[in-house]
């Protein structure tokens, strides 16, 4: 049968384990969520200011518009003609208008709670506007500053990620199981610390009285008292 002390290393042997697997499984998550993001971001469609251009929108749903303060443009014809970089320390103040193939207007909402900030690109929405049908929508971008870019596309934010979040979150489960693990180590050390003192405490030492009776006995015998026969005979 298995001994109480062996049960209890064995338990925390367990801790320890759940807690690397649990941290691994959340870093992975975590970095695939980020990548994923960063591909996101690098995908938005981007236009530059005093340009008319044709998006095609392939996905019905919520779109935002970002301005941009760092980041990266390629060739998208004559509006820009050749591969640039900018950045601004505080975002550009901009004018968009987006409208359908057929020249409607887009309801373009204010919403500015939507931002990224990655190592490549960074922005933060300017409006919304929600897509029923698919199809070629036009955007027009002016601003002051002739550098200024917008992006177009859906949600970017690096925090509403889903593989990024679940990620942080096993992280976060595997810290309270490291402090778990190492309670239990702790607890475990004091209480073998505690067996093997109570162990010597109850060490009983026995000692071999035979030859000492021996000799009190041989000692005995050769002091004995005088009889009574013998004091009479004096």
């Amino acid at each position: 049968m298995m001994s109480q002390d062996v049960v209890k290393r064995s338990s925390v042997k367990r801790w320890w384990i759940s807690a690397v697997i649990v941290f691994a499984l959340g870093m992975t998550l975590a970095l695939i969520g980020v990548q994923r993001d960063q591909n996101l971001i690098a995908d938005l469609v981007r236009t530059p200011s005093g340009c008319e251009s044709t998006v095609n929108i392939s996905v019905a749903g919520r779109y935002y518009l970002y301005v941009e303060t760092k980041g990266t443009i390629g060739d998208i014809g004559p509006c820009n003609s050749e591969v640039r970089s900018y950045e601004f320390d505080s975002a550009p103040q901009v004018a968009v208008t987006l409208r359908t193939s057929s020249g409607e207007d887009v309801d373009l909402r204010p919403n500015d709670l939507i931002e990224y900030d990655g190592p490549d690109f960074a922005g933060q929405s300017i409006v919304t506007f929600m897509i029923s049908e698919p199809g070629n929508f036009v955007v027009n971008m002016q601003s002051v500053q002739a550098d200024a870019v917008i992006a177009i596309g859906q949600n970017a934010s690096m925090m509403d990620g889903a593989l990024l979040v679940s990620g942080a979150s096993l992280v976060l489960v595997a810290l309270a199981l490291l402090i778990v693990a190492i309670i239990a180590t702790r607890s475990s050390r004091r209480a073998h610390r505690g067996d093997a003192t109570s162990a010597r405490s109850e060490v009983f030492v026995t000692y071999d009285n035979t030859s000492r009776q021996t000799t009190s006995q041989e000692t005995t015998d050769r002091w004995a008292p005088p009889r009574p026969e013998d004091r009479a005979g004096q």
